[in-house]
């Protein structure tokens, strides 16, 4: 989901903006300021709906240099480095950095660049993967949000991390989150993606969902990394009641 005014929408697409000008001057060997990338919705009904939109590359250079046409001879193997550059960063850093994505003409958008967002939307137009963030990233994600549900001390509330769950008809699923109340009731709180909204982070959690949607609650990891307390507030809300 790319819908216009979201914020998931700003920060992966300019990620991919950001990614593709560095991949595309590393090719052609052109200085990091001659080449820019600015997004839109597709001027379509599907645009509209999220479903579709644009990434424009330019010359920055007064009447254009004809860089971008060259750029657009790279085809696919220009997507294909800059999801390297996404995927590789040498400091491993936690969203971008200087070593990656960030630079002095990009210094208003760094809130913007998540390397992790941008990638996961990457791998899935270039292969079809669906677009899950790093196992790695969501793991550090889950228990973030894990450390503060318990740090809130509820009563009666037990809250524990990757316990196995049964359900008749379903198996045995590995809920990230674990919650009972003393009525028995029980949760399962999980990581969305920022662009999946409403969607769990794998294929047992997601079936789950689909039949029993009051069990499973979902929180977002974008809203988890950059607004914890508000995350844990809305889970709090739907646990107690």
């Amino acid at each position: 989901n790319l819908a216009p005014g979201l914020r998931a929408t700003d920060v992966a697409l300019r990620t991919i903006s950001e990614a593709l000008t560095k991949a595309a001057c590393l090719t052609l060997g052109l200085e990091a300021q001659e080449l820019q990338a600015e997004y839109r919705p597709a001027l379509t009904r599907a645009g509209r709906d999220g479903l579709e939109a644009e990434i424009y590359i330019y010359d920055t250079l007064p009447g254009g240099a004809g860089f971008v046409r060259r750029v657009a001879d790279l085809g696919i193997s220009v997507f294909e480095s800059a999801l390297k550059i996404l995927e590789s960063c040498p400091d491993k850093c936690d969203r971008s950095c200087y070593r990656c994505l960030r630079s002095y003409k990009n210094k208003f958008e760094h809130d913007l660049l998540d390397r992790y967002v941008g990638a996961s939307l990457l791998r899935f137009l270039i292969h079809g993967t669906y677009p899950n963030l790093d196992p790695a990233r969501l793991a550090a994600s889950t228990e973030l949000l894990f450390q503060d549900l318990r740090r809130q001390n509820f009563e009666e509330v037990t809250i524990e991390r990757n316990r196995p769950f049964t359900l008749a008809g379903f198996g045995t699923v590995i809920a990230p989150i674990y919650v009972t109340r003393a009525d028995n009731s029980e949760f399962i709180i999980c990581i969305q993606g920022p662009l999946t909204p409403g969607v769990p982070p794998d294929d047992a959690l997601r079936n789950l969902k689909e039949s029993c949607p009051s069990i499973v609650l979902l929180s977002d990891e974008m809203v988890v990394r950059r607004n914890l307390p508000k995350a844990t507030s809305r889970l709090i809300s739907r646990i107690i009641g």
